[in-house]
């Protein structure tokens, strides 16, 4: 079985199945040979039987001794497989057609038991050919009382022929049956595992530099072509997968150098020659910047990173919209404020939702924060919440300079900035709307924006409501 194990796929099924059909067969011929076996001797008992009841009519008692009428004897004594015995009550034969078949020896035993009123059954074998006899006896009674014994032999050597027949003939196909299973098995298991080779050999090509390749193959709708279109899903993400890594690794690089060369730059002009005191403070104070900005940079990058990988739990708990909403405009209205923007709260109605309050908190804050950078003075930024049937809808509308159509797909994307020089002079590292997105998704809802260039833009949040969550929860636990 070891051996089996380490054997090829195709070989194993062929065994397997070879294996199968041999008990199959097997235990159909036995059946075969064994119902034929009955049917045979049940029909060799009931011959006898019959010739017993047709001698016994032609019987006669003659003097006390049963004797057998001439006519009838005539016809039945031509035949060589048969013989006929006729017993006295004192076990001495009154009639005997025996020796037309051969020397078959008296068996008293079975006489006595017949003459004692049962029935006796036996086999001899008689003639020159040593032919086998299958015997009965029977007795003959007359006014209620046992006159004599009648004995019937017939010769079972057809039913044994014909059982060696069948067992000759099963000997010979059941080898044969199995041989031509087997290469029959072997060759349907190679044509049916053809397209698994080549799959294989296609997958040996797609590599993780080149994830662009696909099997394509033109198969039916079955268990290899399943395995087929998954393989090809799978490669598929996997690819996405890879792409967006290398794309998140070129960015945060990017990212990383950006502030690291403005800091080396800084400190190198700085070092050229002495200089006033406050010349040095300023340069401290750029550095301090660009060491906040790049505080800013790792801990999102930490914050996408575990997402990622699934590895922040949600704290969820019942928490009051409204409460979250006036929390973040409190926190963010100095700096609305300073930069001339106008910051109003639409009050809504009263509505709980299970939610992570600081992951909510987060989201609010990042959209509000950059509804202010992206509005010039004097514009204004509203906030507001409502209930959308089993969902609760928060809206962040804003004044600002707006959103181009052709960058509006890609806004939620790591690392991507409308204007780049813009978002760099504001603090942004292009992660903000990716980690709200997150958010959304991470408690089952979804984050949409609709922006006009010159006129504002508008993102819209929607999740789930108290007993829509829960029935979120119940369905995946």
């Amino acid at each position: 079985m070891s051996v089996l194990s380490k054997a090829p796929i195709r070989v194993r099924l062929t065994a397997w199945y070879v294996l199968l059909l041999a008990v199959i067969l097997a235990a159909f011929g036995a059946g075969v040979y064994l119902l034929m076996r009955h049917s045979l001797y049940q029909n060799l008992e009931e011959s006898i039987e019959n010739r017993a009841a047709e001698l016994a009519g032609s019987v006669q008692i003659i003097d006390g001794r049963p004797q057998r009428a001439d006519a009838a004897g005539a016809s039945i004594d031509e035949e060589i497989e048969h013989f006929s015995r006729l017993f006295d009550n004192s076990g001495q034969v009154s009639f005997d057609t025996a020796p037309g078949v051969g020397n078959v020896e008296i068996n008293q035993a079975a006489v006595a038991e017949s003459l004692a009123g049962g029935r006796a059954s036996y086999r001899v074998r008689a003639g020159p050919e040593d032919d086998s006899f299958r015997v009965w006896t029977f007795p003959i009674h007359q006014d209620g009382r046992i006159v004599g014994v009648l004995e019937v032999g017939q010769s079972d050597d057809d039913a044994s022929e014909t059982l060696a027949t069948l067992l000759l003939v099963m000997g010979i196909a059941y080898p044969v049956t199995l041989v031509l299973a087997g290469i029959g098995g072997a060759f349907l298991a190679r044509r049916a595992l053809a397209p698994v080779g080549e799959i294989t050999g296609l997958a040996r090509w797609i590599s993780a530099e080149d994830l662009r390749q696909r099997l394509d193959l033109s198969l039916p709708d079955d268990e290899i072509g399943r395995l087929a279109n998954t393989f090809d899903e799978m490669i598929g993400r996997l690819d996405e997968a890879f792409r967006r890594q290398r794309q998140f690794t070129a960015d945060a690089s990017h990212e990383l150098r950006t502030p690291l060369t403005i800091m080396k730059g800084r400190i190198d002009v700085s070092l050229e020659r002495e200089r006033e005191p406050d010349a040095y403070r300023q340069v401290l104070v750029e550095v301090n910047e660009e060491v906040d900005r790049l505080i800013r940079l790792a801990g999102n990058l930490l914050t996408l990173t575990r997402a990622d990988a699934g590895q922040i739990p949600l704290a969820l708990e019942e928490v009051e919209v409204g409460g979250i909403v006036t929390g973040v405009i409190e926190q963010v209205r100095p700096a609305a404020a300073a930069k001339g923007v106008e910051l109003t709260m639409s009050n809504g109605t009263p509505f709980n939702i299970l939610a992570d309050e600081d992951l909510l908190l987060q989201l609010m804050l990042n959209l509000v924060d950059n509804a202010i950078k992206y509005t010039p003075t004097g514009g204004h930024v509203r906030v507001s919440w409502g209930p959308d049937e089993d969902r609760v809808t928060m809206t962040v509308m804003d004044t600002g300079i707006g959103i181009p159509s052709e960058h509006v797909g890609r806004l939620f994307d790591r690392f991507y900035r409308v204007d780049v020089a813009r978002s760099r002079n504001d603090g942004g590292v292009g992660l903000g709307l990716a980690i709200s997105q997150w958010i959304v998704q991470a408690h089952g809802g979804e984050i949409s924006v609709e922006s006009t260039v010159g006129q504002g833009s508008a993102f819209t949040v929607r999740l789930p409501s108290l007993t829509g969550i829960k029935e979120i929860l119940t369905s995946t636990s």
